[in-house]
Parts: C-alpha cells; structure tokens; sequence
C-alpha cells in the first residue's frame, strides 16, 4: 500500500491493511466425527454471503497411521450453504472431528463507539478492534500439477509459535478441491485434489512437526474410462490460528 496503516507479523504476514478487508470471525465450532464416508458436510450459518472464509483444523492431539498425519482436501458449497471435508486414497483413516472458524470480510460498522477502526478507499470498514479476526500466520502459493507436497510449514519456520503443536494451526479449505484427474487402472479413475496435510513429529522417521500443501488423490475411486485432467493453475493457503 502506498499510504494508511499496515501491520505485519514476523514472517511478513499483512494483519491489518487500510487497503483490504479483514476477516471478521461469525462463528466457531466442531464438526461430526469423520466416518468411513469419501465426504462429509458441516452446515454454515444462515445468511452468509459469498464472501465466506473457512479454516479447519483437526481436534486431535495426534495424526492417524505410521505417517503420523491427517491429509485432507475440501470446498465451501455456496449453494448447499455447507463446507465439505474429503479424505485421501490413503490405507488409514482419521475418524475424528474438526474443529472450525467461519469468517467473512463484509464487516458490518461496529457500535461500540470506541477502539480502531481502518476503512478502504471507498469507505467500506477494513478492520475493527471490535471484532474478533482470524490471526493470518503465513501464506504459500503453490503449483497445482502432479507435484505431490509443494510447500511445509512447520516448527523450524519463524512464525511458528514455541510450544505449539499442529492442531493449533488452521487452514483455509477455500485453497482446497478438485483440481483434475487421474487414471488409476484400466477402467477407474479419480479426482485430484488439493490437500492440506497436518503431521506430528515421528523422532524415527526424522519428521518435525508440521502443516504440509500440494495435491493428492481423493477418495472414492469411480469405474470408467477418461483422460488425465492436470491444472495449470495455482492456489494460495492461508495458515491461520485463533486467537
């Protein structure tokens, strides 16, 4: 920004512009267990708009299988007014809930009649001391081709809080879905998706603790004959925690 206010965190994360609308918390929550199911949906509180933001993390203190991880892709369905949590082709499954933060960036003007208050050029209300904010702690922008893992965010990187485990650490599912195809067999296939992993550290496998990015194929598999679908196409996590 040329001008106004701007504050950012150690690892150059923008938490307050002049210029751009914050993200204005409207509900928290935990979602069902995870059963055997490909998919589940949560329901989004009624009247919010397009604007939506989603961030998850798992409520579990540990991952599930030798990995130690819990990978996972998503959407927000606007027109169900839901969010969706999918699973990876992988042999073990996470069977347990999510813990979620929805947000949207149309901030209504506060009333309280104190604290600050920055607004866009054109008058919209940016940030409100008044409301409750996703604290952003790092973004990554990542390829959406066949490269599996594209980015790791874990506990040597600066922003990374001491004493801090994975499950502190939410992600925003708007950076996830189906990105393309990929044929498994003669006559099945499947999507490929963009994933978030969370994974604890395993001392004997060398892994620290961490939140891991890129694309992975999604449960189910489906019967038929297609073509490989690959994006050219980028997307940019959020890493955020709720403070």
């Amino acid at each position: 920004m040329a001008y106004g206010i701007e504050v950012k965190n150690l690892s150059g994360y923008t938490q307050i512009d002049g210029l751009d609308r914050n993200l204005q918390i409207v509900a928290t929550g935990t979602t069902a267990n995870f059963g055997q199911t490909p998919v589940f949906s949560t329901p989004l509180p009624l009247g919010v708009d397009n604007s939506v933001v989603v961030f998850i993390a798992p409520n579990s203190t540990t991952g599930s299988g030798q990995g130690n991880t819990i990978p996972i892709w998503g959407y927000v369905d606007y027109a169900a007014n839901t969010f969706v949590i999918g699973r990876s082709l992988a042999f073990t499954f996470y069977t347990g809930s999510f813990n979620y933060v929805v947000c949207v960036s149309n901030q209504v003007e506060p009333t309280s009649g104190y604290g600050l208050n920055t607004y866009t050029g054109n008058g919209d209300l940016a940030f409100s001391s008044a409301y409750k904010q996703m604290k952003g702690v790092t973004h990554e922008t990542y390829d959406l081709g066949g490269v599996i893992n594209t980015f790791q965010f874990d506990e040597t990187s600066p922003s990374w809080e001491v004493g801090t485990l994975p499950q502190d650490y939410y992600v925003m599912i708007n950076a996830l879905g189906r990105t393309g195809r990929v044929v498994l067999g003669s006559s099945s296939w499947a999507y490929r998706c963009s994933f978030a992993t969370w994974g604890w550290e395993v001392p004997n496998f060398g892994t620290v603790n961490r939140i891991v990015g890129g694309t992975g194929v999604a449960a189910p598999t489906f019967q038929g004959v297609v073509a490989n679908l690959e994006s050219d196409d980028t997307r940019t996590q959020v890493i955020a925690r709720s403070i």
